[in-house]
């Protein structure tokens, strides 16, 4: 167990740890101040909800550092089974956990879907013709208005 836990205590773990407490201590004793603050008040609802939310993010404080310790820790067979493959029965191998390597994916260009709502060469020859049709329009305003 020992084994298998210690890398808790290197000095980025250790550092983790002393956060997390102090964020905890800070957060639980933030939420008593707000429960004192809804007694002087004579019990408001927004300042028990405040001090509920306090320690709620000290709940989840905790449980996300316990899913960081679960993570980082070697799994329990490889605690267990401390052999390397090539080496002796007794000697001893660090643990690490190794994830398999991701398969790779082909690169596949995205190619868009014809629709029979696209637009056809015709309409598109018609959208032209209305466009230049807007723009004589607009070049006649212009010139009835400077002249």
């Amino acid at each position: 167990m020992v084994r298998r836990f210690g890398f808790l205590f290197g000095p980025r773990w250790l550092g983790l740890h002393v956060v997390v407490v102090a964020a905890c201590v800070t957060m639980v004793l933030l939420g008593r101040w707000q429960w004192h603050v809804a007694h002087v008040h004579h019990g408001s609802v927004q300042n028990y909800s405040y001090a509920f939310q306090w320690w709620a993010f000290a709940a989840f404080a905790v449980f996300m550092w316990l899913r960081l310790v679960h993570d980082a820790a070697p799994s329990a067979t490889a605690a267990r089974n401390p052999t390397h493959e090539g080496g002796a029965a007794g000697q001893v191998v660090e643990a690490t956990p190794t994830a398999p390597e991701p398969a790779e994916v082909p690169y596949r260009r995205y190619v868009m879907p014809s629709s029979a709502t696209s637009p056809s060469v015709a309409a598109d020859a018609e959208h032209a013709a209305y466009n230049a049709y807007l723009a004589r329009l607009a070049a006649q305003s212009s010139a009835e208005d400077d002249g």
